[in-house]
């Protein structure tokens, strides 16, 4: 029996997806076919063929201004409610999630009092990112004796967790507040690559540990 819902008929290529990645991530977007072209990287008759086939299947809507058509996507429409927005979500809210399996899994092991700062820093921080790249957080903690017990919950628990959520590797570089201090007043790498662009996932800023 044919659906008219079939999802793999909507996002049958690479200019779809793209399209809706674009609207999904750029909340109350409207834009015309060669705009959308510039955004996604397609030429303009690939995206003005997907456009087409996305406004026919009312994941799209269309506002015709003189002689420019306008399009944005279709909030009423059930698969983009259920479906396409969750989807975006879920690939975009990223960091938000990293910061939560992380900060469940350190108060699990009663570990939050020794946490002085983590930090996203690394590819996935940049978006360079690809599918073999490791997910790099910088785990400052209070005091040296804390090191062992935190690393030991971090290199099993925590990174068992992490691969199975994420399917990436959790490479955590692990030093005390003292000696992370004197890494950043020498610009030692890695924190000199981390200070050019990171994300406090909890705790201080790394010139406030």
């Amino acid at each position: 029996m044919y659906s008219p819902f079939k999802i793999n008929e909507i996002m049958d290529s690479p200019s779809k997806l793209a399209i809706l990645r674009v609207f999904a991530s750029h909340e109350g977007l409207k834009a015309t076919g060669r705009e959308v072209a510039n955004l996604t990287g397609y030429s303009v008759p690939s995206a003005h063929e997907s456009l087409k086939d996305l406004l026919a299947r009312n994941i799209l809507v269309r506002e015709i201004i003189g002689r420019q058509h306008i399009y944005s996507l279709n909030e009423d429409d059930r698969i983009v409610q259920k479906i396409i927005r969750p989807m975006f979500e879920v690939e975009n809210n990223y960091k938000e999630e990293i910061r939560d399996l992380l900060l469940e899994e350190i108060e699990r092991a009663g570990l939050k009092n020794t946490i002085v700062s983590l930090l996203l820093y690394g590819s996935v921080q940049k978006g360079t990112a690809n599918k073999s790249s490791d997910v790099d957080v910088a785990v400052v903690v209070a005091k040296s004796t804390d090191v062992d017990r935190v690393f030991e919950v971090f290199n099993s628990k925590i990174e068992e967790r992490f691969r199975a959520f994420f399917g990436l590797h959790l490479d955590f570089y692990l030093k005390p507040t003292a000696e992370f201090r004197k890494l950043l007043q020498k610009n030692s790498p890695p924190i000199s690559a981390l200070m050019k662009s990171y994300s406090v996932l909890y705790g201080k800023e790394p010139l406030e540990v």
